[in-house]
């Protein structure tokens, strides 16, 4: 693989505290790769909502980017790190699920798993409660700069995986757009959340309308919407409901 011509970073940090600007000065000091942040509002813990991140954005970012996620719950535990290489790409995370999605894009044949263990690439004297710095930031480094992934540690083929059910509402965005992970059928159809249900289909925002209608986000997947207002609001909807769409 060719150095990494990006280096991108999504955390639960915020920008308050100096976790994210540490991370970047251990990153700055050990390659002259650009880094971007790609967020760092990842609600605090919130594993899922990381990983269902990572999977909407990567793909619209080239060969030879290392996506490096810290939502870690359990960092200083015995949860591994783990690297996972595939298309070009390199993703660098815990062992928690975050790379649920992004795992399942390509089969295992096609792609390198690793469990981070080469301890000569971590910061000396490093802190138990910071693995960001300490480790993820160094490998990262190693990685902008050429290292290979064989070289991080020994070969794994199972990841912790989040659990997670097709047909769930898996993101409620800024505006209270209620995002699924259901594609749009053919035809004339129905979306079933808890008691509600809708059947009109838009295009546009501004087509919808007073009431809540569907449309197909960029994402690709349909999202239940209000014009110039929050569905997860007027519909008392949140992540993790349960949707179904039926034919009309």
């Amino acid at each position: 693989m060719p150095h990494a011509r990006f280096i991108t970073l999504v955390t639960d940090f915020g920008t308050r505290d100096p976790y994210v600007a540490s991370m970047k000065g251990v990153i700055a000091s050990r390659t002259d790769a650009p880094v971007f942040d790609l967020t760092h509002e990842i609600a605090p813990h919130d594993v899922f909502e990381a990983a269902w991140f990572l999977r909407t954005v990567e793909r619209w970012w080239p060969a030879g980017t290392i996506f490096v996620a810290v939502v870690d719950p359990g960092v200083g535990t015995t949860r591994r790190i783990i690297a996972l290489e595939r298309d070009g790409k390199i993703f660098l995370a815990p062992d928690n699920g975050l790379l649920t999605f992004v795992a399942s894009v390509a089969p295992p044949a096609s792609a390198a798993l690793r469990s981070v263990e080469n301890e000569s690439l971590f910061l000396p004297a490093g802190s138990d409660t910071f693995h960001g710095r300490d480790r993820f930031a160094p490998v990262t480094a190693a990685l902008a700069n050429g290292m290979p992934v064989v070289k991080l540690g020994p070969a794994i083929d199972d990841i912790v995986k989040l659990e997670y059910e097709r047909g769930t509402i898996v993101a409620i965005d800024r505006f209270g757009n209620a995002i699924t992970d259901l594609q749009p059928e053919s035809g004339r159809f129905a979306l079933s959340a808890g008691s509600v249900t809708i059947d009109r289909l838009c295009q546009t925002y501004a087509e919808g309308g007073s009431t809540p209608f569907m449309i197909v986000g960029s994402t690709g997947t349909i999202e239940i919407s209000v014009r110039n207002g929050s569905a997860a609001d007027v519909l008392h909807l949140r992540r993790g409901d349960r949707v179904e769409i039926r034919k009309v």
